[in-house]
């Protein structure tokens, strides 16, 4: 269980990225080495049970066409260059968004000598969501907040 003061919850984008993305945001995911586990739960979302589209979030295929990534996986050597070129490519501003334990921190696979330990030694992230997985609420809670549509 966690305490009070550590489990904090998504605050809203400032004012001029809310205006941006507030509506209508595109994501590239990119998995960096995971189990798979992430990447389902996130693929649950487009689901018609979750239904993503609906609050104007959807996953694009080119990161050029994209708001930001959403990050899965603990980044694996054999993934921090793709993952390096495929955040340059999203066209400024951007948002970056690590979700689960690997992508947080590395999770189980920490400081083995072939991962990262996370999305944010390659790239600078924004928001981490917790989890192994981290169940599809939990996600779409998480953007829905970050987005400003969700009140704390």
């Amino acid at each position: 269980m966690v305490d009070g003061e550590t489990q904090r919850l998504v605050t809203a984008l400032d004012e001029r990225t809310r205006r941006l993305f507030g509506r209508s945001l595109k994501l590239r995911q990119v998995s960096a080495g995971g189990c798979n586990g992430c990447e389902a739960d996130v693929n649950v979302l487009n689901t018609v049970v979750f239904d993503l589209g609906r609050f104007g979030i959807q996953f694009v295929a080119s990161p050029r066409h994209a708001d930001g990534l959403l990050i899965t996986g603990p980044v694996t050597e054999n993934m921090r260059l793709a993952l390096q070129k495929t955040y340059e490519a999203v066209p400024s501003p951007k948002i970056v968004i690590a979700v689960g334990a690997c992508a947080i921190a590395g999770g189980p696979f920490i400081d083995h000598p072939e991962v990262h330990n996370g999305a944010d030694r390659v790239v600078p992230v924004d928001l981490y969501v917790p989890g192994c997985p981290p169940h599809p609420i939990t996600i779409l809670d998480a953007l829905l907040r970050l987005l400003g549509r969700l009140a704390a």
